[in-house]
């Protein structure tokens, strides 16, 4: 559907806008129809004035969420650990669309710094509408023998802690709000467990799902949803860290659609999970992986 956030419409959505048009010339109350379910969808996945706070949205599905959800109106607080000039860069490109934005730096494995960044965005926008728990990574790759008690505990830190954390504090406020979105990024490595090479990461990850499932029910009362997304091979700086071009190539090779997927995939997923259209969406772990 056409939105007045974005600059330029993308094929699907020219064709909402011509469809009718077509329409018009032979059937005036169909076109007036196929008009208004669109109005219902773009109202639906419109997200004016709300308040989006996405971690690790220096690069990759966490740019692309900050900015697919800047483009529907949200303001967006957008978290980083190291990286400030590409958080400065996703800044850039969400004021781009006319919302508010604060650029502010934690390590959500830290409760001290999560609990200040949380602070600084109430302090700022004087809600959360939105999380979007993206910070994550596998640390390093090893075989379960060679895996170090360092780097297991970075990675739980990482991936779990962080979570659990950013959503503690979080809902807190939306507790108070009496609604919110939560959405977690998980990853397909939970369901398979990436055997000789990240068993840390998957079970970290498997953790995520166990935690999105209690929070669904235990918040579900305050009107808050929360969801997880588990995306499978996607073409983020992710992979230039931490996978070789041989192994993005052997995992492509098992993809049913046959190509990598791209961070705006998964941003509109996000999108659809964090807007009204995701209402009665909750306690779900979501695949998007091309059918690996």
């Amino acid at each position: 559907m056409f939105n007045m956030f974005s600059a330029i419409p993308s094929d699907a959505e020219k064709e909402t806008l011509i469809i009718p048009i077509i329409y018009a010339k032979y059937n005036p109350s169909l076109s007036i129809e196929i008009l208004k379910r669109n109005q219902r969808r773009t109202m639906e996945q419109n997200l004016l004035g709300r308040v989006s706070l996405i971690t690790g949205a220096s690069t990759g599905i966490g740019r692309a969420a900050a900015l697919s959800l800047a483009r529907r109106g949200s303001h967006v607080v957008i978290n980083y650990n190291k990286n400030r000039k590409e958080a400065l860069e996703t800044e850039k490109k969400a004021r781009c669309f006319g919302v508010k934005t604060l650029v502010v730096r934690a390590n959500v494995g830290k409760e001290k710094d999560v609990k200040e960044m949380v602070k600084k965005a109430v302090k700022e926008f004087k809600k959360i509408d939105i999380l979007i728990n993206n910070a994550g990574g596998p640390v390093k790759r090893s075989s379960f023998l060679k895996c170090t008690e360092k780097v297991w505990d970075e990675v739980m830190a990482l991936n779990l802690k962080g979570t659990f954390l950013c959503s503690r504090e979080v809902l807190k406020q939306m507790v108070k709000q009496k609604t919110g979105k939560v959405v977690n990024i998980s990853s397909v490595a939970a369901f398979h467990g990436s055997p000789g090479e990240s068993v840390h990461y998957a079970a970290s990850k498997g953790g995520v799902h166990s935690l999105t499932i209690g929070l669904s029910k235990e918040f579900a009362s305050y009107n808050i949803t929360v969801n997880a997304i588990a995306p499978g091979l996607i073409n983020t700086p992710f992979h230039e860290k931490f996978s070789t071009p041989e192994r993005v190539k052997r995992i492509i090779s098992n993809i049913p659609i046959s190509r990598i997927g791209t961070p705006e995939e998964v941003a509109e997923l996000i999108c659809f999970l964090a807007s009204d259209a995701g209402n009665y969406i909750t306690g779900e772990v979501i695949r998007i992986s091309g059918g690996r």
